[in-house]
């Protein structure tokens, strides 16, 4: 099992870089640092199907993101409540439901 320690912003733009390019980092309102990718489906029933993927994705792992739908756009967030940030265990996860974007 992966340490679940917060990542440097250094770290986690490294880790990204290499293991999920496509997420983006941001901060919370109170500045707690998370990844996100947003997700367009072109059908609203179609962005439900892509959320059940990451959720059922996301149960196998036992490591569970923030889901926003806002009609047919889905953005996934990952971060370690008990860590206060994003740790590799986050990006991790990241990677292994890229596929289904």
């Amino acid at each position: 099992m992966v340490e679940k320690i917060a990542l440097t912003e250094e770290e986690l733009e490294d880790k990204l870089k290499e293991m999920a390019p496509e997420w983006k980092s941001g901060k919370n309102e109170k500045g707690v640092s998370y990844i996100q990718r947003v997700h367009h489906a072109s059908k609203f029933m179609g962005g439900i199907t892509f959320v059940g993927k990451v959720a059922e994705a996301a149960e196998a792992n036992n490591h569970h993101p923030d889901i926003i739908i806002n009609y047919k756009r889905i953005s996934i967030r990952y971060w370690t409540h008990t860590a206060s940030g994003v740790t590799l265990a986050d990006v991790q996860m990241a990677q292994k439901i890229d596929p289904l974007f």
